[in-house]
Formats: structure tokens, C-alpha cells, sequence
């Protein structure tokens, strides 16, 4: 059968032809590729790349030359798309060069004369569905079925454009479009026309799924008009077999069978290989009994065909295989017209694409993988044998004696009977009803249920009231069950099942069982990162939160601690018997040590333990298993600047240290070091009141001034501007004279224990020097008698000095 799809560029005719072909289990053929794929060659010969971008522009009035040209190309075309010369170039038949060219190339005679034998004998002896202009007009004018499909000229463009196979803008692609349909419709042969008996169609407002559902309705109607044609040829050919065989017999004036006509007969007589049939002629009939599918039996009635009512040995010869053909063919008319189901057996995988199915009677009919099941077939073999019924989607009979033409689905047939099971089993069943069904597969979440071809979920928290962690030890793939329906939900079709309903809610006898701050043993069930699930009882399982598990350790990992089917001792904390949840805690039946720490280690202790950990702020210190103390880096020297405890400390090392705080309610433990030894700065303080006078050495110099360390490794800051002993003087050079190491001497200006922080002034070091001898210089004066004394006396002496 060959179904023609006509129409102007950019109707859809390729994309429709596709799906058409699919899914009638027909060879697509797109005609346009084979002068599409001529003019590629073209291009390439006149220095074109593979596409055929960048060739020169080909001298198309040179038809001659060019019909030449074509006879040296060879085109294939296969399953996989156009073959250029051996190579498939279905990629490159679409360029903006090929688009260009390939109308006027094909508007040649002689090459359409060329190509259209080419395309003919491609299609020999197949069921195809073929496309591209003038299909249904020059190339297959005989088509069982054409088409002519149209869209208006910015429909094509835009679809074109969005197929992105194209660099041209949209109105770019429409003006070649329109410049194409002109060359098409004023070729000399094969011109754009619409064939008388084309079956036309406007495709631009309607979506490729609908323009493809059109064309099956008019390609079913039309296997509808060949069959009822065959049917009413049958019967004048029949007729007229019967007027011959009945001439004789009138002339005998004897009743005899008609030949070509179906006849009620009685078995009388069965041989080994053989059976008789008394049809009411002269003489019985025999039929080979391999043509019977059950045992025959005499007396029995069966239907033949009568094939001749006088054979050269005067006996009838009919056939039971041809009269079962004849009844299963009216039974398969009434099937296809009244879109009832028949029978068949999957007997054959016919080149993965779909099966041969055995109607009886030696009918075959094809049907399509895509339609075989509801779902998708992952292993086609696994449906050969399988027998079932099936919707008759196609049926053309053939009367020349070739194979009959016959299309079904199964998957629709499945598809309704199980909408039907379902329907039937919300509208029959009751929450609380007890159903048997199939265990079907698994999943992370449960396993569905097969319930009579439509699924239910028995769920993984609805097969045991305790905890389940794999559905497959609770069931086994393919066993069947009793299960409870619990929820039914009509508009989602969704239905659950449950195990765990057939026994008591073991929660509603929790409370009688257990209380709060009970000490209980149960068996570890699972473990999480987050904690341990613990089994009290059948049905009852609580969890230990990973901050129950210890007092004082830091549990990263439940699985350090525990491991299924580990049997603990735990508290109750808690529990909600709606939620059906039960909190229980590891660390709560042992002592927690935090409750007497102070006892143990009170403010003041000192101890000598390991340096467990390192930080930016200080160390932890490990006093027992379990409980660490912290060393804040601000503690480990009253004196010493330290910026990171890492200087001063290294994991592992034994240092001794003394308790400066423990509080047990925030689980805190403070440690110090420098703590050991009395407060320098509380020694220097007393020792050094302000304006008493200090030596020290510099220990650094800065843009404000300078460092000084004093007695006690204490030191002090002497700011620039207390380093001049005159207003004139520059602060700046002053400080220049200084470096590190120089031995000075300075007054104490400020001590500030809290801060740790002091200031010392060699100008008011120096200024009291200057008054301290002021005032033994007049009290040497006055002891020797002189008079008033001036600051002017002080200086002469100091000059003559």
C-alpha cells in the first residue's frame, strides 16, 4: 500500500509522513531527499564543502549536462535516511546552499523523469509512506491514499525558522518560501497542484498530532471502502461459480452443495489421518485432519467450504481450514467495525519493531512494539506465546492469496480493561476490606501490589507496626497476599495497602507498659547519623538522639558507639503515642560526672595534664576521659604578649596548670598557667608609685615612641613627646637617637594593673633631676649666709661649670 503526502515546502508533509509511518508499521520515504542529495553532489562538484556551502552557482539552463551529471550519481535510499555515493548525508540535505538550488534543479524534466524511477523502485513491493511535491499528481498518481497538505506561506516560515536548521532570519526563510512556491507551480512537469481524489488539508492553525490523527481517520476509511469492495467482488465472483455448478444440476434435478459457499456438515467417519463429512451431496467429503485444532469427534457438526462438488473420483472436496479463514474474517469485519476485541497469540518478533500474531485460521496480523503493553517492553522476547486479546486497528484483505493486511494493539485493550478492574474496584471496596493481591516490585519507599492489572502501595511504614528497613524481608516478589485497604482515593487513583492492620496497634497499650524515666532494654534496630533507633517492644521502637549517647564525649558517629542488633540499657525521656514516637537516652542511666566536678576539681587545684587540641584562642587540657579544661592564650603569661598558644604549646605536651573556674551547670572547666606564679604587675606597682624614678632597656622603637622592659619583664611605653627635655627640641629627631638595647632611665608617669599597661617620661625624669639639684644648690646658699638666690645664679654657675 502506498500512502502519498503532497504539499508546498514547510507544510509539515516530512514530520506528518514520519509519525504516519511509525505508527502504521509502514517504510517512510521522503522523495524530496533524492533531489535533495542530487543537489548536494551538484554543489560539491562546483567546489562546495559538505554541505555544499561556497559552490560556485550552477548553470541550471544547461539541462543536458546536468541530466548527464545526474545518471552518474548514485542515490540510495535506506532506513537510516538518503545515501549520497555510498554515504549518508541526510545531515546536509537542508542547507541554506541545498535550499537555494534545489527547487529550479528539480523543475528539469528529464531529471524528475530520472528521479521518479529512482523513487519508484524504491517503493516496489512495500507498504510506504512517501512525501514532497507532485507525489500524488506524477509520481504515485495510483496511491491508495493521497494527501495534500497546505499551510500558509508565514506558518512555513515560522516553522522553519524554529526548526533552527536555517541561518536566514524568518522573513528571510518566507521570501524563499514564496519564491520556491512559485517555481513549483509553473514547472513544466510536476507543478504544484492539488490531485482530484487528494484528501486536502490546511495545517496552519492545527498541531502535528492533529493533522496526523485526520490522516488516519481518512487512510481507516479508506481500508474500510477496499475491504467492503473485495467483499462485494467476492460475491459476484462466487455467484458466478454458482450459476455454473447449478446449470448441471438443474439438469440432473439433483440438490447439490454450492461451490464457494460455507456448509453445515455431520463427522461420520475418522482415520488415522483423515476426517469425513456428510455435507448432503452424492458423496462425503475429507478433510486432513491436521486442519482440525481439537480432536474431532463423529457426530460432531463443523462448518466447511465447498471447494468442487465433483473431483475427477466423483467424490466433494472441501476444506474446514478455508471455512474457519471465511468465518474469522467476518468475525475480524464485525471486531473492526464495532471496536470489539479479538483473540490472538504473540507468535513472532518481527525485526524488533513488533510481532506477528496468530488470529487462527492461519490469519496473521502485525503488531507494533509501541503497542504491545501498557508499558515500555525492555525485553521483547518476553512477550512470544503470550496469548490475549487485542483492538483491530487496521484490516485491508488481500484476494490474490497474499498475507492479509491487519494492524492491532494490544496496549489500548489493556489499557480500557484495566481502567474497567479499576473503576469496578472503587466503586466495590470498602476501607477496611481485605483484598489478595500480587507483590509486583520495589521500591526505596515499599512495594506495589499488583491487584488485578492496576497497582496499589502497600507502603514501608504499613508492613509492620516496628521498624522495617527492607520491604523484601517482609515479602517476596511475586507471592500472593492478604492485604488491608486503608486509604482509597478515587480522583488520584491511588490506593493503599497494609500488613500491620491485620494485628492490634501495640501504641495503644504503650502507656500500660511504660512511663517516663523508665529504665528499659531494647535490641538496636537501625542507626542514622543523627542517632539509633532502639526496639522496646513488638511494634515499639524510640530513638536515641546522638546527644543522648554520652554525658561527656562528643559523638560524631552513632556506629562508634552502637551496632544493630546491640541489646542497651536506656531511659524514657519522652514520647507521643499519636506520632507513635518515643525519645530514650544512653547517657541517663550512668552517673554524670558533670554534677561533681567542683568536688573534684575546685578553684585552685594545680595539676599537671596533657595538651589534647589547639585553637586561636587557647588550648583544651584534658582532665579525665571525657571532660577537657580550657587554657585561654590570655592566661598563659601575665607578662608576655602571646598572639597564638601554638608558640608556646604543642599537643601532647604535659604542662601544669591551675583550675581558675569551674562552673558544672554550663559544663565549663577554666585552666591558667601564669596564674601559678603572684601578678608582677601587681609587685611593680607597689614597688613603683608615680614619679618614682625606673631604669630600663629599650626593647623596641616606633613612630610614637619607644619600649621599655622594667624590672619584673614588665614593659612600658615612653611616647615621643616625653622623650624631649626642651619645648624647641624636635620630638621626632629626639627619637632618632634611641635604639634597641640602649639603657635608659625614666619616671613612672602611670600604672595600670587591670590593663597591664604603664607609661614612663624622660622629661619628667629629667625635670626632677633639674629640681632636686635646684634645691640643694639653695640650700648650700643659705647655709653659707647669701642672700636671694635666682634661677639666673643657678645658670651662671652651671655655665662656669
Amino acid at each position: 500500500m502506498i500512502i502519498a503526502i503532497d504539499g508546498p515546502a514547510g507544510s509539515g508533509k516530512s514530520t506528518v509522513a514520519k509519525m504516519i509511518a511509525a505508527d502504521l508499521g509502514f517504510t517512510f520515504m521522503n522523495t524530496g531527499s533524492f533531489y535533495r542529495a542530487l543537489t548536494l553532489a551538484v554543489l560539491r562538484s562546483l567546489g562546495g564543502d559538505e554541505s555544499g556551502a561556497g559552490a560556485e552557482k550552477p548553470d541550471l539552463e544547461n539541462e543536458v549536462k546536468w541530466t548527464d551529471f545526474a545518471k552518474t550519481v548514485s542515490l540510495e535510499y535506506k532506513q537510516d535516511g538518503m545515501y549520497l555515493d555510498g554515504s549518508c548525508v541526510e545531515a546536509y540535505l537542508r542547507s541554506d546552499a541545498v535550499e537555494s538550488v534545489v527547487a529550479a534543479l528539480s523543475a528539469i524534466v528529464p531529471i524528475r523523469h530520472l528521479i521518479n524511477k529512482k523513487i519508484r523502485a524504491a517503493a516496489a513491493k512495500l507498504n510506504i509512506v512517501c512525501e514532497g511535491r507532485d507525489m500524488t499528481t506524477v509520481v504515485f498518481p495510483d496511491a491508495e491514499c493521497k494527501v495534500y497538505l497546505d499551510a500558509s506561506a508565514e506558518a512555513r516560515a515560522r516553522r522553519r525558522f524554529e526548526q533552527g536548521t536555517s541561518n536566514l532570519s524568518e522573513a528571510e526563510i518566507r521570501k524563499s518560501i514564496e519564491e520556491r512556491d512559485a517555481i513549483d507551480r509553473n514547472k513544466k512537469e510536476g507543478s504544484l497542484k492539488i490531485a482530484e481524489d487528494a484528501f486536502y488539508l490546511d495545517t496552519s492553525d492545527l498541531t502535528i498530532m492533529q493533522v496526523c490523527e485526520k490522516i488516519k481517520d481518512k487512510i481507516h476509511d479508506k481500508g474500510l471502502f477496499m475491504e467492503q469492495k473485495e467483499v462485494a467482488m467476492d460475491a459476484v465472483t462466487n455467484s458466478d461459480q454458482s450459476i455454473q455448478t447449478q446449470l448441471p444440476e438443474e439438469y440432473l434435478n439433483f440438490e447439490s452443495p454450492e461451490v464457494g459457499t460455507l456448509k453445515e456438515g455431520r463427522i461420520i467417519a475418522i482415520t488415522d489421518d483423515s476426517v469425513f463429512i456428510d455435507v448432503g451431496g452424492k458423496s462425503e467429503g475429507r478433510v486432513a485432519r491436521e486442519e482440525f485444532t481439537e480432536e474431532p469427534k463423529i457426530g460432531d457438526t463443523v462448518q466447511v467450504y465447498i471447494e468442487k462438488t465433483e473431483a475427477t473420483d466423483g467424490k466433494l472436496i472441501i476444506s474446514k481450514e478455508k471455512a474457519d479463514r471465511n468465518i474469522l474474517r467476518k468475525e475480524l469485519q464485525n471486531a473492526y467495525r464495532n471496536k470489539t476485541p479479538v483473540t490472538g497469540v504473540i507468535k513472532k518478533l518481527v525485526n524488533k519493531s513488533g510481532y506477528d500474531v496468530d488470529l487462527g485460521a492461519n490469519m496473521i496480523a502485525f503488531l507494533p512494539i509501541s503497542q504491545a503493553a501498557a508499558q515500555k517492553v525492555d525485553k521483547p522476547e518476553s512477550l512470544l506465546g503470550e496469548k490475549g486479546s487485542f483492538y483491530i486497528e487496521k484490516m485491508v484483505f488481500d484476494r490474490k492469496g497474499n498475507r492479509d493486511n491487519i494492524v492491532v494493539n494490544r496496549r489500548k485493550y489493556l489499557e480500557d480493561t484495566l481502567e474497567k478492574n479499576r473503576e469496578a474496584f472503587f466503586e466495590n471496596t470498602n476501607i477496611g476490606d481485605v483484598v489478595k493481591g500480587t507483590v509486583k516490585s520495589f521500591t526505596s519507599f515499599g512495594a506495589f501490589i499488583d491487584l488485578g492489572g492496576f497497582d496499589g502501595l502497600l507502603h514501608i511504614n504499613d508492613m509492620s507496626w516496628g521498624h522495617v528497613t527492607r520491604p523484601k524481608d517482609f515479602v517476596k516478589k511475586g507471592q500472593e497476599i492478604d492485604l488491608k485497604v486503608i486509604r482509597l482515593d478515587p480522583a488520584e487513583k491511588r490506593i493503599n495497602l497494609s500488613l500491620k492492620h491485620f494485628t492490634p496497634d501495640p501504641w495503644l497499650e504503650f502507656e500500660d507498659k511504660f512511663q517516663v524515666n523508665d529504665i528499659v532494654k531494647g535490641h538496636v534496630t537501625k542507626i542514622t547519623d543523627f542517632g539509633a533507633f532502639v526496639e522496646l517492644s513488638e511494634g515499639i521502637e524510640g530513638l536515641v538522639h546522638i546527644s543522648e549517647f554520652s554525658w561527656v564525649k562528643k559523638v560524631s558517629k552513632p556506629s562508634d558507639m552502637v551496632k544493630i542488633g546491640d541489646e542497651v540499657e536506656c531511659m524514657i525521656l519522652g514520647y507521643d503515642i499519636q506520632a507513635g514516637r518515643v525519645s530514650l537516652g544512653l547517657k541517663q542511666v550512668t552517673a554524670n560526672p558533670w554534677d561533681n566536678i567542683g568536688e573534684r576539681y575546685p578553684v585552685g587545684t594545680r595539676l599537671t595534664r596533657k595538651v589534647v587540641k589547639l585553637t586561636n584562642a587557647g588550648a583544651f587540657i584534658e582532665l579525665e576521659e571525657g571532660i577537657d579544661g580550657f587554657l585561654h592564650v590570655d592566661d598563659l603569661s601575665w607578662t608576655k604578649r602571646v598572639r597564638h598558644p601554638n608558640s608556646e604549646l604543642e599537643a601532647g605536651q604535659e604542662l601544669e596548670v591551675i583550675v581558675i573556674e569551674c562552673n558544672p551547670a554550663e559544663h565549663r572547666v577554666r585552666l591558667g598557667v601564669k596564674q601559678l606564679s603572684d601578678d608582677p604587675w601587681k609587685t611593680f606597682a607597689e614597688a613603683y608609685k608615680p614619679g618614682s624614678t625606673v631604669e630600663g632597656e629599650v626593647t623596641s622603637v616606633t613612630d610614637f615612641g619607644i619600649f621599655v622592659k622594667v624590672p619584673g619583664d614588665i614593659e612600658g611605653l615612653i611616647h615621643k613627646q616625653n622623650l624631649v627635655e626642651n619645648r624647641e627640641d624636635n620630638p621626632d629627631e629626639v627619637l632618632k637617637k634611641y635604639a634597641v638595647g640602649d639603657k635608659v632611665k625614666a619616671a613612672v608617669l602611670d600604672v595600670n594593673v587591670k590593663d597591664k599597661k604603664t607609661a614612663f617620661s624622660i622629661r619628667d625624669y629629667k625635670k626632677r633631676l633639674q629640681q632636686e639639684e635646684l634645691s640643694r644648690y639653695m640650700s648650700t646658699k643659705q647655709e653659707d649666709g647669701e642672700g636671694a638666690f635666682t634661677l639666673g645664679d643657678l645658670m651662671k654657675n652651671k655655665a662656669s661649670e
